[in-house]
């Protein structure tokens, strides 16, 4: 699985085939060059470390605010890549950045 080689905030203008894939928690993870954000590769949950403020010497530890970021199947085979889409019809904090909503907001900005 793959994520959408875009920052879901971003509305193409990120460049995530830039950024890090990293292991948190034994969770394969892009990084956003620009938020930090971190995603999952496998399900598009997202990732953020959490400190309990009853107990400040206690370390942070990784925490889920869930999938932020829809996900895609990807097959390599003899040099051609294949692109399947997701099937997920639930709405997605990333779905925002591709609206009618967002797009006139933005529009209106430019003014």
């Amino acid at each position: 699985m793959v994520e959408k080689l875009q920052c879901f905030t971003m509305k193409g203008s990120s460049m995530l085939w830039i950024s890090i894939v990293t292991d948190i928690n034994g969770v394969a993870c892009i990084i956003c060059p620009w938020h930090k954000y971190k995603i999952s590769l496998q399900t598009g949950e997202g990732y953020y470390q959490a400190i309990d403020p009853k107990h400040l010497r206690k370390p942070p530890s990784w925490k889920s605010k869930g999938v932020k970021q829809r996900t895609h199947e990807v097959l390599a085979d003899n040099g051609n890549i294949y692109v399947k889409l997701s099937s997920c019809d639930r709405k997605l904090d990333s779905d925002y950045y591709y609206s009618d909503q967002y797009k006139e907001i933005m529009k209106n900005m430019k003014r």
